[in-house]
């Protein structure tokens, strides 16, 4: 014969016990906290990318809205420095 689980032997009829300390009724809470942990890091996970994406577009936007402003629409400086043309002493 195959032996008894211990949480067999904490059984109690009483009708005013709602808990009996068995150790598989503890399993099964802690498997389901742990499911709902892991959809909860899988959804930070989704939120952490969605904000590193608009963030990127935000530079990107910034940086071409600046570069609109400029005199140089390419960013570049045409090789002079403030002042001095390239002819100059």
């Amino acid at each position: 014969m195959a032996e008894q689980e211990e949480d067999c032997y904490r059984w109690n009829n009483a009708a005013n016990i709602l808990c009996y300390g068995c150790d598989s009724c503890k399993a099964g809470v802690l498997e389901q906290v742990r499911r709902d942990w892991h959809k909860l890091s899988v959804l930070n996970v989704v939120i952490v990318i969605f904000l590193i994406a608009v963030y990127a577009l935000g530079c990107c936007a910034f940086r071409n809205a600046r570069r609109s402003i400029s005199d140089h629409p390419h960013g570049g400086g045409g090789g002079k420095i403030e002042g001095i043309s390239s002819g100059e002493k």
